[in-house]
């Protein structure tokens, strides 16, 4: 249950304490059935810590965290996920030992083993981010150190359906072939672009590191006809608009063409700007998720505070908008549903990136959440008065830092890291393709070498003397 008397402020030292818990301490026992996505819950929690952290040039002589040995153990915890056929897999129960994939081509299914283990799109993202955010502070470049790059932006490319859109994973079952999997959602699309952002570079055909890009321009069209026709976006726009996928399409137009090195997520898209077909009534939809919360009366002890009953819109926008005499905004994620902790960061961080935050009333929405969904234990909860869980608590904690919450690490509104940890992404990215390069090097030598060798069809050349000793 929330408390009433708590004041508007974060508590950082309790809410550290509620996620160091979710670190070291088995999860309870309701999240067993999410044993295939154990990579999302491992971002959750350290993606909170990291934002609740002080940033490295802060820090000082605090005592880390989590531990550099930690770190390290962590990193090659992650590292075991990844998948031999590319992406990586959400629990290392679904990779099975590597001797199973012997022999077996991944791009032409050339035996015929149904049940080779399956990376997803969600994980391999997760899995990137976290080694990022688990990177050495001292050379944050090496974090994706072990990351196939070449063999995971090909399996990504492979997710693409002819229509531009993206799915979940790739099957293949002896009387099908290959397949993808996983159904239409617009969370693989911003996914798809998220990875081809952190792993692809400027790389130019020819060029060592070079694999085929996706197809951009048809994820673009696929994303841009699925505006609906009251403004907000959907998996297509045939069906009901939803503010978390509104949050997805707006970040990965984002993302498609972000700059690569110091890059911001506001920054002037023109497909972003530009290629939205109405893009003012986008954000109106937006800004329209955001309505007052009233509190039970005296009388009304018996009222469960998640009832709707307890929300309420205002008779028009004007009323709202701007307004920081109100005492509680929420926020939620589709027409008349009650509000959420998530859809705060999934309607607040799409504005932001749309650089249209002003349409949000950031005070009342601030209250609501440090008031209504700041738990006693620390993290947050969905609604107010529920228990707090990781997916909420992370993204509670995300859209304080977005809009710049005292204590808490600045955020990045599309990859949904810490901005500190977007450059060690771009520092990464580097060292992986400046390593491939030295690899580019290194065999080109080697195959002179050969050729050489080669040529001299086993003659002892001039130039090679004897030496007694």
């Amino acid at each position: 249950m929330a408390d009433e008397a708590r004041p508007t402020v974060l508590d950082v030292e309790r809410q550290l304490k509620y996620w160091k818990m979710c670190l070291r301490s088995p999860l309870p026992e309701v999240y067993q059935s999410n044993e295939a996505n154990r990579l999302a819950l491992a971002y959750f929690i350290i993606n909170s810590i990291t934002i609740l952290t002080p940033p490295t040039a802060d820090r000082h002589t605090l005592e880390p965290i989590i531990s550099p040995a930690e770190r390290k153990q962590l990193r090659q915890w992650v590292l075991s996920h990844q998948h031999p056929g590319g992406g990586f897999s959400g629990s290392t129960s679904l990779v099975f030992p590597l001797a199973t994939y012997d022999e077996w081509d991944f791009e032409a299914g050339s035996r015929a083993l149904e049940h080779s283990g399956l990376a997803n799109i969600a994980a391999t993202v997760f899995a990137l981010q976290l080694l990022a955010l688990l990177a050495d502070d001292g050379n944050p470049g090496v974090a994706f150190r072990g990351v196939d790059r070449v063999r995971t932006l090909r399996w990504l490319r492979r997710l693409q359906r002819d229509d531009g859109s993206f799915g979940e994973v790739l099957r293949y079952l002896p009387t099908r072939g290959w397949f993808i999997a996983g159904g239409y959602d617009m969370r693989y699309c911003y996914v798809a672009t998220l990875i081809r952002w952190m792993l692809r570079g400027n790389v130019k055909e020819g060029e060592p590191g070079w694999v085929e890009d996706f197809d951009t321009e048809r994820l673009a069209q696929y994303i841009l006809r699925s505006q609906t026709y009251d403004g907000g976006f959907a998996g297509r726009a045939s069906v009901e608009p939803h503010a978390g996928y509104a949050y997805c399409a707006i970040s990965a137009l984002s993302l498609l063409d972000r700059p690569i090195e110091n890059s911001i997520s506001s920054h002037p898209s023109n497909i972003l700007h530009t290629g939205i077909r109405d893009k003012s009534t986008l954000t109106h939809w937006l800004a329209s998720r955001q309505f007052v919360y009233l509190q039970p009366s005296s009388g009304d002890s018996d009222v469960d505070e998640e009832d709707e009953v307890n929300f309420t819109l205002p008779n028009s926008l004007a009323d709202l908008s701007l307004d920081d005499n109100l005492r509680y905004v929420g926020f939620n994620g589709r027409c008349n549903k009650v509000a959420d902790t998530c859809y705060c960061w999934w309607v607040g961080a799409a504005l932001y990136t749309l650089d249209e935050a002003e349409l949000i009333s950031w005070e009342p929405s601030r209250r609501f959440l440090l008031e209504k969904m700041q738990h006693r234990i620390g993290g947050f909860g969905k609604h107010p008065g529920s228990p707090p869980d990781l997916y909420h608590a992370c993204f509670g904690l995300a859209i304080l830092a977005v809009m710049g919450e005292k204590g808490l690490q600045p955020l990045d509104s599309s990859l949904a890291v810490p901005i500190e940890t977007v450059r060690t992404i771009e520092a990464a990215r580097r060292q992986l393709l400046d390593a491939e390069k030295e690899d580019s090097k290194t065999n080109v030598l080697a195959r002179s070498a050969l050729q050489m060798g080669l040529n001299l069809a086993g003659k002892k050349p001039a130039w090679l003397t004897d030496v007694s000793v």
